[in-house]
């Protein structure tokens, strides 16, 4: 019977080791990488897994049609300015206002090395300290490890394979 346990916790760790190590560790705070068609933008990110989605700086957010689709133009951080189709609209609890109707855009992005597309909602963040807020949404791969910062600073962007 000894035998047995001691073959079924070998085989679990022996399964179980590769899936953690195949892992990036994030820490709270790590440098993402915005992928607009030949342009970059490399700004500082918050890792929040409290949060359920994912939001960056936005000012001059104007709205319009395009091809009779949604599409939103605004700036972000260094004057960068994006252009994009509308995916979807959201609610944001608040604090202070109850709900914040909000666009949602797909984003690309380069986080851990890893290259990924994901929504992304539109809000001024001027009053936060990072401009750029990764919810758990998009953060399945990664392991997130709250005492460290800059973890995947020098980190070159791989696609995602799904």
């Amino acid at each position: 019977m000894k035998l047995l346990i001691t073959f079924f916790i070998s085989v679990s760790f022996a399964l179980y080791l590769p899936v953690s190590y195949a892992q990036i560790t994030l820490g709270w705070l790590e440098p993402v990488t915005i992928i607009l068609d030949s342009r970059e933008l490399s700004i500082q990110a918050k890792i929040d897994s409290g949060a359920d989605n994912s939001s960056i700086h936005a000012i001059k957010i104007k709205r319009f049609e395009k091809n009779d689709e949604p599409w939103v133009k605004f700036t972000t951080v260094n004057g960068f300015v994006i252009e994009t189709p509308i995916v979807r609209e959201t609610k944001i609890k608040t604090k202070l206002v109850g709900f914040n109707k909000r666009p949602v855009i797909l984003m690309d992005i380069c986080l851990g090395g890893i290259a990924k597309k994901i929504e992304v909602n539109l809000i001024n963040r001027e009053h936060f300290t990072k401009p750029f807020l990764i919810g758990r949404s998009a953060l399945s791969g990664f392991v997130i490890d709250p005492t460290q910062t800059q973890l995947t600073r020098d980190m070159s962007c791989q696609p995602k394979k799904n």
